[in-house]
């Protein structure tokens, strides 16, 4: 633990205005027998006020208004609601000018940042399979994205639904399903969105069977199917990986929810098949999704992916959890607070009593994000 250490302690550069709530914190650390906790799923984040003006405005037919406002919030630094704000310019350009609009800039902007769902829809639609199959509709789909990012919900879900109804049987079926299910998910209704996502991950394969199971998994994990949970993201991971879905962006999210999951739960059944099939530890089966991501890292590079590949003991060097745990704090609050808790719930697979140096350095590193020390 020999490097100069990046700054933790200051306050997030995310205005404190900005937002309505952390929902992580609200959540204990330790069980009653002092083992940590496993990770809650990703809270919704509201939206922010200032992005609420920008999208409130283009929705009033201001539309060169909305846009002065969106590109000043999403030009000032790397945090979650500059993500949010290009989140919602793309939109702009796609309910103004379609797929030939510019919007692929910002969509770029948003799949490099950290946001556990709108990360992964900008890594999904900036592939030319989306781009296919959101053409092949007359523009249905792309009108209910353009309504869903600029905050009119009610317009985005008929759309979404028209598109189902329209294209049953078909390929962009599966699209519009995956994108009902990922607005029921955003709006409050995780038991209305399984269904649509589940068929789409039964009904195709590849990116698109990837990203519904992200979703799915997610909405699993909250119903307290946490053994469902671990074998729908691992199959997601598997599709979503570039040797099957030709693209890197969207798996490292995918990767960094499953190991997630299977760190803090680590009895599941998708962890005893391998470590039981493949002769290897639980904390091999643990370190494996998040080393996988530092592979496909092109477009999407989420800082969880570097805490969790890099505590694992391959050297005594924390260095690049360091340097995650700035990044998230310069995000948001709740992603750093998800950070100090991945830390915690990977302790146990990564302390090692017999290596002096790092059982230290893991100790330093709990007493400087004022983490307990689990049983």
């Amino acid at each position: 633990m020999s490097r100069a250490r990046p700054d933790l302690d200051g306050p997030p550069r995310e205005p404190a205005s900005s937002r309505k709530g952390n929902g992580m914190t609200e959540h204990p650390l330790l069980d009653s027998d002092g083992r940590a906790l496993p990770l809650p799923p990703d809270p919704l984040t509201p939206v922010s006020d200032e992005v609420e003006r920008g999208t409130a405005a283009y929705r009033a037919g201001e539309v060169e208004e909305a846009r002065a406002l969106l590109t000043s919030v999403a030009g000032a630094g790397r945090t979650a609601i500059s993500g949010e704000a290009a989140m919602a310019l793309a939109g702009i350009e796609l309910g103004e000018s379609g797929l030939a609009g510019s919007w692929r800039q910002w969509l770029e902007q948003v799949a490099a940042g950290e946001d556990p769902w709108h990360g992964p829809l900008a890594a999904v639609m900036l592939t030319p399979e989306f781009q296919s199959d959101a053409a092949a509709d007359s523009g249905v789909l792309v009108r209910g994205l353009a309504a869903q990012l600029t905050g009119d919900l009610d317009t985005a879900r008929e759309r979404f639904e028209q598109a189902i109804e329209v294209h049953e049987r078909l390929e962009t079926e599966d699209l519009a399903n995956i994108l009902l299910g990922n607005l029921l998910l955003r709006t409050g209704d995780p038991a209305g969105a399984l269904k649509p996502l589940h068929t789409a991950r039964e009904m195709c394969d590849g990116l698109f069977a990837g990203y519904a199971g992200y979703l799915e998994g997610h909405v699993l994990i909250g119903q307290d199917e946490k053994n469902r949970a671990g074998r729908v993201l691992d199959y997601a991971r598997g599709e979503a990986h570039k040797a099957t879905s030709g693209t890197q962006g969207l798996y490292p999210w995918v990767a960094i929810r499953f190991g997630e999951l299977v760190a803090g739960e680590p009895w599941l059944d998708v962890v005893y098949d391998q470590v039981e099939n493949s002769g290897v530890s639980e904390g091999t089966v643990v370190r494996d999704p998040f080393e996988g991501a530092l592979y496909h890292q092109e477009v999407s590079r989420p800082a969880l992916v570097d805490i969790g590949f890099h505590l694992f003991p391959r050297s005594a060097e924390l260095g690049p959890v360091l340097d995650g745990l700035a990044r998230l704090r310069s995000w948001s609050e709740e992603r750093y607070e998800r950070a100090r808790r991945l830390v915690l719930v990977l302790h146990e697979h990564v302390e090692d009593s017999r290596d002096e140096e790092r059982t230290r350095g893991l100790a330093e590193l709990r007493r400087e994000l004022d983490l307990p020390e689990p049983r």
